[in-house]
């Protein structure tokens, strides 16, 4: 039923008030890496490549085209500040006071090179003592991470993420009933989707947006749902 158009209008309709109300918030990371969960869902069900296709075909160009709008002339689908963010990730030189705070997590990561400064460090000059980074125990952890601990901290943070999500799709696999490989793939995709946004930002490859790492981040209610 998955490929009827019935069928994915009614599903398109069900997950549209849960993205409307987190959207609304506003928070348009979240809402984001939901839809990307409920896409992956619906690959998962057996949704046709060709419809895949039509899909990605449209939303690529409609985003690039979104980005040249903000770009040149700015945009009222966003809001001023989500705007203002993605126009600092295209030109940091110009919006110098808006890009600081990614900037100086791309700095820091690479500071740490091979093996990193050591962790906990003290030196006044590293992003958490010296403060170039507000609150880097939460959105930004991994720059802490990329400096504390280098790149071997960084790629072991990354292969330990994509072998929990490895180990949900494993397991969704070997399940007994559809609802199940399901449910591990629905666990699965919020885990990686939320992971790549999160180190995207830090590295620099999307806008700034706050999500934090999973199982990494400070935060006692990220921390709980995700276990």
């Amino acid at each position: 039923e998955i490929n009827n158009p019935k069928f994915i209008i009614q599903t398109a309709i069900l997950a549209a008030i849960p993205l409307a109300l987190i959207v609304k918030e506003p928070d348009l990371s979240t809402t984001i890496v939901t839809f990307l969960i409920i896409a992956s869902l619906m690959f998962v069900t057996g949704l046709s490549y060709k419809l895949v296709g039509i899909v990605l075909g449209i939303t690529i160009p409609a985003i690039a085209i979104l980005l040249l709008v903000i770009v040149n002339k700015g945009s009222s689908i966003l809001q001023g500040y989500q705007s203002l963010r993605i126009l600092a990730w295209l030109k940091p030189e110009e919006y110098p006071e808006t890009a600081y705070q990614q900037q100086n997590s791309i700095m820091a990561i690479g500071s740490g090179q091979l093996v990193g400064k050591g962790l906990n460090n003290n030196l006044v000059s590293s992003v958490k003592n010296g403060s170039f980074i507000a609150e880097p125990q939460t959105d930004f952890i991994f720059a802490v991470a990329g400096e504390e601990l280098g790149f071997i901290g960084c790629a072991t943070i990354i292969l330990l993420l994509a072998l929990i999500v490895i180990e949900c799709i494993w397991i969704g696999k070997k399940s007994r009933d559809f609802s199940g490989t399901l449910i591990c793939c629905g666990v699965a995709g919020y885990i990686g989707f939320q992971s790549f946004v999160n180190i995207c930002v830090a590295t620099g490859i999307f806008p700034n947006t706050g999500i934090p790492l999973p199982f990494v981040s400070y935060g006692l209610t990220s921390l709980l749902t995700l276990f």
